[in-house]
């Protein structure tokens, strides 16, 4: 965490990458994606092996994997968290845990899912959220404040997700005012290989801008 915000990096490959996170310092969670067809595609068994310390919590990506699928892999891998892709019910949130989820929304949820944290990925656009006066606190916006329709706010904590740099990281966390930020193919050389010096970057640019 730093100055307050949670930081992902997903989609990690490379047990050198894993190390190399929470060697930096700051990094909360280390995201592994269990989906074959992803240049970024990881088996259990492989993040098994793959060492993040006492500091990175270990998030498991899943798609269209159902609970039983989670729960063995999530044992295997070692992993704290779930992180909920494609469309898994809230039986399946709360099979494994809700305070072990993380559900990725394309929209604004109308209700509170089962999960510790939300995360918005594209084609959610993060750029939308300064404007539709999301993640702020209905009472400190006002409700009826002469806008012609009541704030909307997220009912629980958030990552947003999608291209993040160093370049767009201070225009991302000042829109959207997430919780956490989920960093993956803006800290890369290539799909599934971290490159330190970006994510360090992104790391400086937060903790001088917040």
């Amino acid at each position: 965490m730093i100055n307050g915000l949670l930081i992902k990096v997903c989609g990690i490959t490379r047990a050198c990458d894993a190390e190399a996170c929470v060697a930096l310092g700051g990094v909360d969670f280390c995201g592994f994606v269990f989906h074959p067809p992803s240049p970024r595609n990881m088996t259990p068994q492989d993040v098994a092996h793959i060492r993040t310390g006492g500091g990175g919590r270990r998030v498991g990506v899943f798609t269209t994997h159902d609970t039983d699928e989670i729960l063995r892999t999530m044992e295997i891998a070692r992993l704290d968290f779930a992180q909920l892709h494609a469309g898994q019910d809230e039986a399946c949130a709360e099979a494994i845990g809700a305070e072990c989820v993380i559900r990725v929304c394309f929209a604004v949820p109308a209700a509170t899912h089962r999960a510790a944290f939300l995360l918005f990925d594209k084609p959610f656009d993060w750029r939308t959220m300064k404007e539709e006066k999301l993640g702020m606190r209905n009472e400190e916006l006002g409700i009826g404040n002469g806008e012609g329709k009541p704030p909307r706010a997220v009912p629980q904590p958030y990552f947003i997700a999608g291209g993040l740099d160093a370049r767009n990281i201070r225009e991302a966390v000042s829109c959207g005012a997430p919780s956490g930020v989920d960093l993956n193919s803006g800290v890369e050389s290539a799909p599934g290989v971290k490159d330190v010096g970006k994510i360090k970057a992104v790391l400086e640019e937060i903790g001088r801008s917040f």
